[in-house]
């Protein structure tokens, strides 16, 4: 286990707060995860042990960590640390990740807090002179979304990513393929709560879609 000092944390939309780490020499790639733990928490690994996907860019230097924050009891203690207090992380891993040389266009899809991949793997892509070649089909419950104005900023300035943000709606395969019907030519990443990832994962695979997933657990469509 490495220990990660906190440097600041920040709201972002809602109930979505970003906590900044220092990254004590880890290295990771664009859209991978790591395992986290708060000791005081509680005694037991359902109580002190999260997965997160890093919402940072590796060329940030720090790590964030981007969650909605609930009643748990982990995310109560997250939320109550103070800058210069350490979080455990382990086994960095994943391979949600864009291949490095590839500038194929691909398509993202996000619902709500399955995002935090996505703003890693633009940020990084952008930073490095590379095109973003890229749809993100960012579904959210409601208005408040996070990440909105730095996406928005990502697509002005780059004529090949589309962004598109849909509120309120149910998220289909349907839907995903009216939205972005080239998904049946590209690889398609989809990134959000669990259950949604594997139902509409399983859907798209059988239309004879490449989906790669990224599993956020602990979360459905009531509160994504």
């Amino acid at each position: 286990m490495t220990a990660l000092k906190l440097i600041s944390s920040r709201d972002e939309a809602g109930n979505v707060r970003t906590f900044i780490f220092e990254t004590n020499g880890l290295a990771w790639i664009a859209g991978q995860n790591q395992g986290y733990t708060l000791p005081q928490a509680g005694a037991t690994e359902a109580e002190n042990q999260r997965w997160f996907t890093i919402a940072s860019a590796p060329s940030e230097g720090v790590i964030h960590l981007t969650t909605r924050v609930s009643d748990s009891r982990f995310k109560q203690a997250l939320n109550a640390m103070k800058p210069g207090e350490e979080i455990m992380a382990y086994d960095l891993g994943g391979d949600f990740t864009w291949e490095e040389e590839s500038d194929e266009p691909v398509v993202m899809v996000a619902g709500g807090i399955g995002v935090t991949p996505f703003r890693s793997i633009l940020l990084e892509r952008h930073k490095a002179g590379k095109p973003l070649n890229a749809t993100l089909l960012y579904f959210n419950r409601t208005e408040e979304v996070p990440f909105q104005t730095e996406l928005q900023k990502l697509s002005n300035k780059h004529p090949e990513f589309t962004l598109r943000i849909t509120i309120g709606e149910h998220i289909t395969a349907d839907k995903i393929l009216e939205l972005a019907p080239q998904a049946r030519k590209q690889i398609l990443y989809l990134s959000g709560p669990e259950p949604m990832v594997e139902s509409i994962g399983s859907k798209l695979h059988e239309r004879g879609i490449t989906v790669k997933q990224d599993r956020f657990p602990g979360y459905d469509d009531k509160n994504y």
